[in-house]
């Protein structure tokens, strides 16, 4: 007997609510048609990522057949595969990534493009430790350091990199490695917490923020979810205008 086809998890209502119910935004490449209505309109598609200045960046490394390259992170895959296709199955690229959700899917994504292991590997490891990839592979032609996060990273509530929906205070991008976040508020005084928010992104208020977070906690409640810490730095900064909090 065939295998039945699965059907999809069913939802209440018209449209998902939970993240995780979400088809489109699971597997937008599945649905071609909905991915070129919303890049029309200017936007990302929820759970994907648009590589930034692609024609550029292949004009400026210009890729020979038969070359060794680097794409420092991984991410979507939008610009591993474009050097792919310079490429032309012939060399080998390989591709860093800390995060081992994503870089999975993308691993699968570009298998079923036709690039398996024979001319792509992929290593579940911070760009930083390139030294060591060096020591593997030998010498780069060519290598690309798009860094940062992706689009969908921040879309996906359950990473907790967002306050646009409620998720786990994490911000780990490999959330099998160190503490996420809500934990490490909590082993951080009010001058370890300032002295975070200056260095880290240059917080012009972050005396006033690191002030509230550690009122916060002492009074004895957690701060677990992205929104509670949203909600926090929000109070801190009710001084401003809202006017200017919209400009900054």
């Amino acid at each position: 007997m065939e295998p039945k086809h699965k059907r999809r998890v069913r939802y209440k209502g018209t449209h998902p609510k939970k993240y995780n119910e979400k088809y489109k935004e699971l597997n937008p490449e599945l649905y071609p048609e909905t991915i070129e209505k919303v890049i029309k309109k200017g936007s990302t598609p929820v759970g994907m990522h648009l590589s930034i200045m692609v024609d550029e960046i292949l004009e400026f490394l210009n890729i020979q057949e038969g070359q060794i390259g680097l794409d420092c992170t991984l991410g979507y895959g939008g610009h591993t595969l474009k050097m792919l296709e310079c490429l032309n199955h012939t060399g080998h690229m390989y591709a860093l990534d800390i995060d081992p959700i994503e870089s999975v899917k993308t691993k699968e994504r570009l298998l079923n493009k036709g690039y398996g292991e024979d001319i792509l590997t992929i290593k579940n490891c911070n760009f930083k430790d390139i030294d060591l990839v060096s020591n593997e592979a030998g010498l780069f032609d060519f290598v690309l350091a798009d860094l940062g996060v992706s689009s969908m990273q921040i879309d996906n509530p359950e990473r907790g990199f967002s306050y646009k929906k409620e998720g786990p205070l994490d911000l780990r991008l490999n959330p099998q490695k160190g503490i996420p976040a809500f934990i490490k508020l909590q082993e951080l005084n009010k001058n370890q917490l300032e002295q975070l928010f200056i260095e880290n992104s240059d917080e012009p208020y972050a005396k006033e923020i690191a002030k509230n977070i550690d009122s916060y906690l002492k009074s004895g409640q957690l701060i677990s979810t992205t929104t509670q810490l949203y909600k926090i730095i929000e109070k801190s900064l009710s001084f401003i205008p809202i006017k200017e909090r919209k400009e900054s």
